[in-house]
């Protein structure tokens, strides 16, 4: 019998529709049903979110939390949940990416995906990957910590640990490669650099590899040790599968962890198993500097990382063309290398280097010119942040290859912690928008769309559907480079 029909019965029942309604998710900040603001959800204000729920009382605010004028079977089990002292679902968008079999290059077709919340053994939602490999997965809580698990007979099962899902964007997961049965006994060669991001030389640290992606607790499968006359290189022999890799420092008992990124060993495949790079913050950066690693693998030769902000107060150049909006713009062509100030951009080399000054506030450490030469990052690092938004674009520099199948990453990092991750979408689109930040909130944006290449970099020209403070979508503000 349907929940709505139980309810119609009166409020003897009121009990019992508490009972069908326990749902096990995570906690809101507000209480959902505390329509007195007394901190707790009482008897009353539950047999109130059931009237709205089936049209007998007038719908609040309290109860109505996406504001849609009507309560429906998800903000009622919250008030419920609040009322019982179980945890609250926060409704959260989509979480999507790729599956697919890196021999035949294919989507693994009719895979499983399903999640898992931390420390639940029931299932809270599972998808589908269809035919071009990707998946998405809806009914899960923002609020909540998942396990992903990828399956299908005649595969070995792949594990996809620490899934956030957001509240305001689609959560985009990198690329998920599925083996077959048979290569699960075969090994594989793997290798590649751990880098400074400073300077793109070797770093000597040390690699824990645990199995599965996004694996960042737990005992590690092994454990490797990188020398700076070996130029921070690492090579070994790993069983066939996906392996997330730590960069740690290990200095007399105490341990700095530099981040985390997925290692593959593909059996007869070496294009995933060679140069598997990582580039670390292994300097003395201050605790309040952010810095953003953009990363990807082969299958597109240049990307470029891209990044608008607030100037600072006492800066009064002016701007190119007629919008004078006041923001800066960082980001470099190895055919038309820019430097504003201080908003350094990379000068012209093989791989794009820039030094920061004293003054300086935000400037893009490296500007890689062709992936399959540098095998390195582009970082871009923010020493003095002003108030106001930040927004970080990918754009897909390259004469072929698409954005979506890059295997782009771009990491934030505040001082040497890990803030938020993020993988290029599976959507058409040579630019990606990454996310904002604005003092400590990182916002999510993750959407992909079509830039004109004209457009990249000095046009004043803005474009359509960007937001109406940006210069343009990648305009260069200038101003010569003062002696200092």
């Amino acid at each position: 019998m349907k929940l709505a029909k139980i309810c119609k019965r009166g409020r003897i029942v009121a009990l019992t529709c508490v009972a069908l309604l326990v749902f096990t998710v995570s906690a809101l900040a507000a209480v959902p049903g505390d329509c007195d603001g007394n901190g707790n959800v009482t008897m009353t204000e539950v047999q109130g979110a059931i009237n709205m729920f089936l049209g007998n009382k007038p719908v609040t605010s309290c109860v109505d939390a996406d504001g849609s004028g009507a309560v429906n079977i998800a903000e009622l089990r919250n008030v419920v949940n609040a009322y019982l002292g179980l945890p609250i679902m926060i409704p959260a968008f989509p979480v999507t990416g790729i599956a697919k079999d890196p021999v035949t290059g294919q989507g693994v077709t009719d895979a499983t995906v399903t999640a898992y919340a931390d420390g639940v053994s029931t299932p809270a939602a599972t998808a589908t990957v269809q035919s071009n490999g990707s998946y998405s997965i809806t009914g899960l809580s923002a609020g909540s910590t998942y396990k992903l698990t990828f399956s299908k007979t005649g595969y070995g099962d792949v594990n996809y640990y620490g899934v956030k899902p957001n509240q305001t964007a689609a959560t985009s997961l990198e690329p998920v490669l599925m083996l077959t049965a048979d290569k699960a006994s075969l090994t594989a060669s793997i290798n590649g650099y751990i880098l400074n991001a400073s300077d793109n030389t070797g770093a000597a640290l040390t690699l824990r590899f645990r199995n599965g992606l996004g694996a960042t607790t737990g005992d590690w499968y092994l454990q490797k040790t990188l020398y700076d006359y070996n130029y921070g290189y690492y090579s070994r022999d790993f069983p066939a599968g996906c392996y997330t890799a730590e960069v740690v420092k290990a200095v007399e008992g105490a341990t700095t962890s530099y981040g985390f990124f997925t290692v593959y060993a593909i059996p007869g495949v070496p294009v995933y198993n060679n140069s598997q790079n990582f580039t670390a913050d292994a300097g003395a950066t201050p605790a309040t500097t952010y810095r953003a690693v953009l990363s990807w693998g082969s299958t597109v030769q240049d990307l470029d990382l891209h990044v608008t902000g607030p100037l600072n107060p006492n800066d009064t150049f002016t701007t190119i063309g007629s919008n004078n909006t006041p923001r800066f713009h960082v980001g470099t062509s190895s055919s038309d290398p820019q430097t504003s100030y201080p908003y350094g951009s990379a000068v012209a080399g093989a791989t794009l280097r820039n030094i920061p000054g004293t003054t300086t506030e935000a400037y893009l450490d490296q500007d890689q010119a062709n992936h399959s030469v540098d095998n390195g990052s582009e970082t871009f690092t923010i020493l003095t942040q002003q108030p106001g938004i930040y927004r970080f674009y990918v754009y897909n520099n390259s004469t072929s290859g698409y954005l979506y199948e890059s295997g782009a990453q771009l990491k934030l990092y505040r001082g040497t912690t890990l803030v938020q991750s993020f993988s290029v979408p599976y959507k058409p689109g040579n630019t990606w928008t990454v996310f904002e930040l604005s003092g400590d909130t990182v916002t999510p944006i993750n959407t992909t769309s079509n830039v004109d290449p004209t457009q990249t970099y000095n046009l004043a020209k803005p474009v359509a559907g960007y937001p109406s403070d940006e210069l343009s979508t990648f305009k260069q503000v200038q101003k010569p480079l003062p002696a200092r």
